[in-house]
């Protein structure tokens, strides 16, 4: 019984978090106190069953080479860098608050239309009903190219017309595909987490730091949306000839931090003027050492990109992880 009650106090010792009472300073404490055992990881995080003996014993988190380096000045109103092989946070700040997530939300569209079994070479057009305001609006209405090319316009552009023909095309109402999202989301273990429309549009899509790092672990195994959510540029062809080239949102897919040593594995912008600028990432370093850096409620666009390449390379620069020790 004894041996089973400090498992559960070291448990419950790792899942803390802590706030700083000024988020508009500089970070105090950007980092956990590190342990001898490694807190939940985030794939363990996905899997309460997992043995947590077993869990708490098998890797090591990264430590901190540097100890006076406090973290990084950040406009958003959260932020989190986290360790995906351990679940150690590096930083972090209000990574509790539940926030309007923007276009992010498209990665749970995505995931969600995949599941539900699409044919992505199908062909398929946008249609005049599939038609909503905000952001870009790439392909043309009725002309047909594959459902791969709208998943692409969807999560590469951020187009939200794409976004609700893919939505369109599972055969679901509107209602049905929202619920399923919603649905997704519990299975994924994302309880402060909800969906309200599959674009982003609404503010009442919500999240927090730390469950948008679950959701990227989750929804990036998708080959798919992996893929296309690393792409600087989609090209494709319509059947009729019409050549299209959509720009990623994510401007950091043309930074230093997706040029060796570092290349990123995946994510998604958002912005809503409830939500501010927002963007998470899956980043890693020499092939490994793989972080999550997400930033909600940054003050421009230009913000979020200067403040994820802040906390990455501010992560890389004062952290060393076991094999490098």
């Amino acid at each position: 019984m004894i041996f089973k009650a400090l498992i559960q106090v070291v448990l419950a010792l790792t899942m803390a978090e802590f706030v700083p009472m000024d988020a508009g300073q500089l970070e105090q404490r950007a980092e956990l106190p590190q342990a001898a055992v490694r807190p939940l990881g985030i794939e363990e995080l996905l899997d309460w069953s997992a043995d947590p003996v077993a869990v708490l014993a098998s890797v090591a988190s990264p430590t901190k080479a540097d100890q006076n380096s406090l973290g990084v000045v950040t406009t958003a109103v959260s932020a989190l860098v986290l360790d995906r092989e351990s679940g150690s946070t590096l930083f972090e700040k209000n990574t509790n608050e539940i926030r309007s997530i923007g276009s992010i939300t498209k990665l749970m569209t995505a995931y969600v239309a995949l599941r539900s079994g699409l044919d992505l070479d199908a062909l398929a057009a946008v249609s005049e009903e599939d038609l909503r305001e905000g952001g870009h609006l790439y392909l043309y209405l009725n002309d047909q190219v594959t459902v791969r090319d709208i998943l692409h316009a969807s999560l590469v552009g951020s187009d939200n017309s794409a976004t609700i023909a893919l939505a369109r095309l599972t055969g679901l109402g509107s209602e049905q595909f929202v619920e399923q999202m919603n649905v997704a989301a519990r299975e994924i273990g994302l309880i402060n987490t909800t969906f309200a429309d599959p674009t982003g549009l609404s503010s009442k899509n919500r999240s927090t730091t730390r469950e948008i790092a679950k959701m990227l672990e989750a929804i990036l195994q998708n080959p798919e949306i992996q893929q296309a959510t690393t792409q600087a540029t989609s090209h494709f062809t319509s059947t009729v000839g019409t050549e299209y080239a959509v720009p990623n949102t994510n401007e950091l897919l043309d930074s230093f931090i997706n040029q060796a040593p570092y290349q990123i594995i995946g994510g998604k912008t958002g912005y809503l003027p409830e939500a501010g600028y927002c963007l998470a990432i899956r980043v890693q370093e020499n092939n490994g050492h793989d972080i999550f850096v997400i930033v909600l409620g940054s003050a421009s666009k230009e913000d979020r990109f200067r403040e994820i390449k802040g906390l990455t390379q501010w992560a890389y620069d004062t952290y060393d992880w076991p094999d490098q020790l």
